[in-house]
């Protein structure tokens, strides 16, 4: 409580409470999602093999990301280049996601609702974009802020969401509509749009650096000087200088090949797990979930006591751990857990979920530090950069997986080559930490011209 209470002094009671709704609902949206395959599949009798196609359609404009980044790093609405893009997030997913709830003809065939639900991605991938750079803008250029505190705090609001998100979708499917799940998330969605009108962006720093805009506070300082287009290309050149670095690309190169390297054999194990074992999938529902808590604990374990250890350190004993983590499937498959009398579902539940939650905590740490890193000014376009290149990582584990399974021959009746699978994937996660020296050995330093300049901003703001 004590923390929120600086958070809220530090950073005013709105934009605390705008953060963590923004974040809230970003976990939560697997609630009206799931409602929405209920639909496709009951109401719309659509086959699973169309529906994966469709689902996977409307996830496209998530891949636009860095477009998003440079466009509200560049382009400035009424002198304000964040909050104007949350409440054109919000507004858009509002403005799908209550059509579909409202108008029967929106739900009525499968291509028209996969069309309104690609706006809610398009306003989803917007608003993760700008909520993750608005994060590293504030962290360093507030005074009296802390290094990492407002992300882990975001991260613990987005945990909590996802938890109750995969905790009250089955419960609610039991006593709801689909269209009544998604009126629940729109609530929540026009909240947050109202929310938004009230944060003022330039008291938290978030306005433009240059000193020539402190006089006029309301001129639209890239549009007007320079025009869109060039301002745009400006922060493209600027975003590629900012690769360039060392400072910035080792790192960025470090946690990418930390995913890209490792073949990733979830399907395999997920068809081992239903066809094999014959676990329901409520049980890995709930391994989900339990994932989840674990990512809230461990984003409250960071805040408390990890946010000091040394950067290098920290990344190797997570991915060291995570290796070892993914040896537990190798337990289940060799059935040796039963040997020592623990049942597939409650392993699973522990082992599978523990797994998942460090994959996810490991995002936590680094995007602190990407924070640190990012030129001021270019926070949502190098948060967008690592975000489509995280996806692009996603996809290469993905695919280096069916190469992998197509090898070992692992099919949906013959899993005599997953145990070797899953060694395979263990030890490629200990690869990353062969080249750990990309990571700096502990946090960088402050840039100390952004700490004049918002020492300097405040000042000005209190006489």
């Amino acid at each position: 409580m004590a923390g929120i209470k600086r958070l809220s002094s530090t950073y005013g009671a709105s934009f605390l409470a705008l953060i963590t709704l923004c974040y809230f609902t970003q976990g939560l949206r697997c609630f009206p999602w799931m409602a929405m395959t209920y639909w496709y599949k009951d109401n719309l009798k659509v086959d699973p093999g169309t529906m994966q196609f469709l689902m996977s359609t409307a996830a496209l404009p998530m891949v636009a990301k860095p477009v998003y980044g440079i466009i509200s790093d560049s382009v400035y609405i009424k002198g304000a280049h964040r909050v104007p893009y949350v409440i054109i997030a919000a507004g858009l997913q509002l403005f799908a996601w209550a059509s579909i709830a409202m108008f029967a003809g929106v739900s009525s065939t499968a291509n028209l609702l996969t069309a309104f639900l690609t706006i809610t991605n398009f306003g989803g991938g917007i608003a993760e974009v700008v909520q993750d750079a608005m994060l590293a803008e504030a962290g360093k250029n507030k005074v009296g802020a802390q290094q990492g505190e407002l992300q882990s705090f975001a991260w613990l609001a987005m945990a909590a969401g996802g938890v109750v998100g995969n905790l009250s979708a089955g419960y609610a499917m039991k006593f709801l509509t689909p269209k009544a799940m998604v009126l629940v998330f729109v609530f929540l969605l026009a909240l947050q749009l109202l929310l938004a009108f009230t944060v003022n962006e330039r008291a938290l720093g978030l306005g433009p650096v240059k000193k020539d805009t402190d006089d006029n506070p309301d001129a639209k300082e890239v549009e007007g000087r320079k025009g869109v287009v060039s301002a745009m290309w400006d922060q493209i050149a600027t975003l590629k200088d900012s690769l360039q670095k060392p400072a910035l690309w080792r790192p960025l190169l470090w946690f990418l090949s930390s995913y890209f390297v490792i073949p990733g054999i979830g399907g395999a194990i997920f068809f081992f797990q239903t066809e094999h074992l014959g676990l329901h999938v409520s049980v890995l529902g709930v391994a989900r979930l339990v994932g989840q808590v674990g990512l809230l604990l461990g984003s409250m374990l960071f805040n408390k006591a990890l946010k000091g250890l040394p950067l290098r350190k920290m990344f190797a004993a997570v991915q060291i751990l995570l290796s070892l983590c993914m040896l537990t499937d190798y337990i289940i498959v060799k059935r040796i857990n039963l040997e020592y009398g623990i049942p597939d579902k409650w392993f699973v539940l522990g082992a599978s979920a523990f797994v998942e939650a460090i994959g996810q905590f490991k995002i936590l740490p680094f995007t602190v530090l990407l924070a640190q890193l990012c030129p001021p000014g270019s926070e949502a376009s190098v948060f967008a950069f690592f975000a489509s290149a995280q996806t692009i990582a996603g996809l290469t584990n993905g695919y280096l997986g069916v190469a992998l399974a197509n090898y070992l021959q692992i099919t949906a009746k013959d899993f005599s080559g997953l145990p070797t699978g899953i060694l395979i994937q263990s030890f490629c996660a200990m690869l990353p930490v062969l080249w750990i020296g990309l990571i700096p050995a502990s946090e960088p330093k402050p840039n100390k011209e952004i700490q004049m300049k918002a020492v300097e901003d405040e000042t000005k703001k209190e006489l």
